[in-house]
């Protein structure tokens, strides 16, 4: 059974993504001397709305979660990461219908992680760093402050023909899709895309370590 990560590193998890592979990128635009400093306020803006929303005890859970997908959908590229965790290879083994298929099922498994996870805030703090550039690409760190070690998280960013979108997300070094993708490709190593599909539809586990690929 397909497992994500930690339940309180899910829901940090505003972008759910995975290395750019210019055979997937959704016209990738050249970047700017001043993107990092863009992608640095992009990324605070987004995720102190959230917690804002997290936050008000007047508001119903419902409209909560349909807010918080308001605000971090526009930054992030759901299709692209779908692709990308399968990698290139694997992609073409699916058929046309099959793609659409574990698009459909992989993106709503990562939006519902993040929202049922959202309970998991308990009034951490975060701490934000300077982002980097490279190339049309900016890495945006920040870690969340918890009683015990930090939280590292690393966002990446591409710049497109919308604005900036998020690729991938790392937790203390860990690439959230190249966990996913390990997972897919044993999988498929030895069965077909339906048994895939069929996994995904499965309900979540969760692991219990933070920054550890998830695994079957």
């Amino acid at each position: 059974m397909i497992n994500p990560m930690k339940k309180n590193m899910i829901f940090w998890i505003s972008a759910l993504l995975m290395l750019a592979c210019p055979a997937f990128a959704s016209n990738p635009q050249p970047a700017m001397p001043n993107d990092a400093q863009a992608v640095e306020q992009l990324l605070k803006m987004k995720t102190d709305a959230v917690l804002a929303v997290i936050q008000n005890k007047d508001m119903a859970e419902s409209v909560k979660k349909d807010q918080i997908m308001a605000i971090i959908e526009p930054i992030i590229d759901f299709r692209l990461m779908s692709k990308l965790t399968l990698g290139k290879a694997n992609w073409g083994k699916f058929s046309e219908a099959q793609q659409a298929e574990f698009v459909e099922l992989f993106v709503e498994r990562l939006k519902r992680s993040y929202l049922d996870k959202t309970s998991a805030y308990n009034g951490e703090k975060v701490a934000y760093k300077p982002a980097t550039q490279k190339g049309n690409k900016v890495n945006a760190p920040l870690d969340i402050l918890t009683t015990q070690k930090p939280i590292e998280l690393l966002y990446k960013f591409y710049k497109s023909d919308e604005g900036w979108k998020a690729y991938d997300l790392e937790i203390n070094g860990v690439s959230l899709i190249k966990s996913y993708q390990a997972q897919f490709t044993e999988i498929l190593n030895t069965g077909t895309p339906r048994d895939l599909l069929a996994e995904l539809k499965k309900p979540v586990v969760e692991t219990s370590s933070p920054g550890v690929p998830p695994s079957k």
